[in-house]
């Protein structure tokens, strides 16, 4: 194992090529504790099942990664609430095989993550998001909507929005008591912020919100009744 203290805030984690662990630097060893024994493991056997799926992905997008989206998520390693990126490294020798960083951030306290006793999630008070190269951590209560984007959603505030890699049913397990609702299948909205809903020419349901900045979006036929209970609308 070779220790890497570079970055003494930031774990960092050396990958091989076929993605065993070679190397840590003493942030990620403190930050790990006792997962950190046994080096030369492949790098999914230190996270949950429900994790592995979500590294193996981000593993993959970091060979073809767009540059405009963070290839960052968040993850729930040993009670702990890591903001984690990975970059593939190109070795200069072409006989070489690429290895692969994995960096990552404890934002747990930040984040004021609790351990959820019905999903068994860390559930968050802010959402981690990466804007312009710098972590940001957002208030629930900011949020006006959430849109699936692929392997990513986006999420809107009054004024910006940023990319996040969340599913839009994981953050609906993460955020049980906040006024987040499905209302679409690529679409979660914060209740808290719906002015009204409008129905177009072809009939159509959109929901519009309290400020002129935030687009409207749609909702389907079959959540129109729920919303309408959540909001106390008797009639449109």
């Amino acid at each position: 194992m070779e220790t890497l203290n570079c970055f003494p805030n930031i774990g960092l984690v050396l990958l091989s090529s076929d993605f065993k662990v070679v190397g840590m630097n003493d942030f990620a060893i403190h930050t790990l504790g006792p997962a950190t024994q046994g080096f030369g493991k492949d790098i999914f056997q230190y996270h949950s099942r429900k994790s592995r799926l979500k590294i193996k992905g981000l593993l993959n997008e970091s060979q073809t990664h767009k540059s405009d989206i963070p290839n960052a998520m968040v993850v729930d390693v040993l009670s702990k609430v890591l903001m984690i990126n990975v970059c593939r490294v190109i070795q200069e020798e072409p006989s070489l095989k690429p290895i692969y960083v994995m960096s990552f951030l404890d934002v747990t306290d930040q984040v004021g993550a609790k351990t959820s006793p019905q999903t068994g999630l860390m559930e968050l008070k802010k959402l981690p998001v990466i804007s312009k190269g710098s972590l940001q951590f957002l208030d629930i209560g900011s949020i006006y909507f959430i849109q699936s984007d692929g392997n990513y959603c986006k999420i809107f505030t009054e004024t910006s929005w940023f990319h996040l890699h969340f599913t839009l049913k994981n953050i609906l397990k993460r955020y049980v008591g906040y006024k987040f609702f499905l209302v679409h299948k690529c679409f979660i909205v914060n209740t808290d912020h719906i002015k009204r809903i409008d129905q177009d020419f072809r009939g159509h349901m959109k929901i519009v919100f309290d400020k002129d900045t935030v687009p409207s979006i749609p909702v389907s036929r079959r959540k129109m009744h729920a919303l309408k209970n959540i909001l106390g609308i008797t009639d449109l």
